[in-house]
């Protein structure tokens, strides 16, 4: 194996994107380490680093050291186990830090008797109320969507993307994690309650990576900032939004209506998966209504079970 090949294998580790054959030939080197560990300062591990990486380099361009006993070489375990231990992140909290500064957030507040439309190039919606802060960074990056209420009362409306999750945190430490749709946050500083309430879909509702609830359509929960304790009820959401399909097939259109009501819908026969469908829907009508519209579109049937959350399409 060469030096090259060696610092990718060890990047692969640190990325996370290793195999287990791999991962585990990296493990026996840091194995290796144990041996000889011992606590070195912080100040001593930056003055270490500044070293190793000099002496990577200079080890990188050498056409003579080619084999796995270079990995003997005690700059390069010093070096191993700055990069693969945990507690030691120095490359990786300064690469972090680096890229943390390139993103660029935005910070919009709304006056008294003052609504703001927030839309982003996803197709994501965030409607301020009145006295509200917000921040969020001005491109989402390819791996989350995660924007900050500081400071009133916000209703989202987020697209769907199963790739990125949608985050919003409060100034209290309330965390909301969705992966598309419609939800009212009231989070008022001066107030010892915030409240989340979902229009369409479903979400996470997390305090300190504690589980607080999870909520789908018409659900609400609300969290005392001082005692910690949440409670989940239901709730006639005032806010309703709208989902259009231009052509879209039916299977497309019951995996949206699916995710919307947070319902269970099945093609009895894989050929109406391919139907054309083009109509526009609010989140106040009622799945049976829709799916009425839509089966009497193509004459087709469909059943549903006693507890109006399991439908059946015939043809």
């Amino acid at each position: 194996m060469t030096e090259e090949q060696a610092k990718q294998l060890l990047q692969k580790y640190l990325d996370g994107k290793i195999t287990s054959t791999e991962s585990e030939k990296v493990e026996r080197w840091y194995a290796l380490l144990n041996r000889e560990h011992s606590e070195i300062s912080a100040d001593r591990k930056r003055e270490i680093g500044n070293h190793i990486f000099g002496e990577l380099q200079m080890a990188m361009r050498s056409e003579r050291v080619r084999r796995f006993a270079y990995f003997r070489n005690t700059w390069f375990k010093i070096a191993a186990c700055l990069l693969l231990s945990l507690s030691i992140g120095f490359a990786v909290s300064k690469l972090n830090h680096t890229v943390n500064n390139k993103i660029h957030f935005i910070t919009l507040t709304t006056e008294a008797n003052q609504k703001r439309k927030l839309k982003f190039s996803d197709g994501s919606e965030i409607i301020l109320g009145s006295s509200a802060k917000i921040s969020y960074p001005a491109k989402f990056t390819a791996t989350s969507r995660t924007v900050e209420l500081r400071e009133g009362e916000a209703f989202f409306d987020i697209a769907h993307d199963e790739k990125r999750p949608f985050n919003v945190k409060t100034a209290s430490g309330l965390n909301i994690q969705v992966l598309g749709t419609s939800f009212q946050v009231k989070s008022y500083q001066n107030s010892h309650k915030i409240e989340v309430a979902v229009a369409t879909g479903k979400v996470a509702v997390m305090n300190n990576k504690r589980l607080l609830g999870t909520l789908i359509k018409d659900q609400q929960l609300e969290f005392d900032k001082h005692t910690g304790y949440a409670a989940i009820h239901h709730s006639n959401s005032e806010r309703h939004v709208q989902f259009s399909f231009q052509g879209t097939t039916l299977k497309e259109v019951i995996e949206k209506l699916e995710y919307v009501y947070s319902i269970k819908i099945r093609l009895t026969d894989p050929r109406l998966a391919g139907l054309k469908c083009t109509a526009t829907f609010s989140s106040s009508q009622k799945p049976e209504e829709i799916l009425d519209i839509l089966c009497s579109l193509h004459h087709i049937k469909f059943i549903q079970n006693q507890d109006h959350k399991t439908f059946k399409i015939n043809p």
